[in-house]
């Protein structure tokens, strides 16, 4: 079992209010979390309207299918009109058997 961890940091454009911000991460977040099995998190306290840090987790018997998983989201983000992906990192975690 495999666990994947992914760090996510955007710059939105046209967020001029808290509001604003909302929105977009309300629709980044409800896109991915239908799209797959994940787990997707705000990380930042929302001090800077147009910046924004998003957590995102998921398990898998192998690392390939993992692998696609973040690929795929990273393609998605990418194609997202109304802000830049700034980073994103993943990292792979193998279950250790006690």
């Amino acid at each position: 079992m495999f666990v994947g961890t992914g760090y996510i940091k955007i710059r939105i454009y046209e967020a001029y209010s808290l509001k604003d911000r909302r929105q977009v991460l309300n629709s980044i977040t409800t896109k991915l979390g239908n799209k797959f099995n994940i787990s997707i998190a705000i990380l930042d306290k929302g001090e800077l309207w147009n910046v924004a840090e998003i957590g995102v987790a998921s398990v898998s018997a192998s690392t390939k299918m993992l692998e696609s998983v973040y690929q795929k989201i990273e393609d998605i983000l990418d194609d997202d009109y109304r802000f830049e992906v700034v980073c994103f990192e993943v990292e792979m975690h193998k279950e250790i058997q006690g």
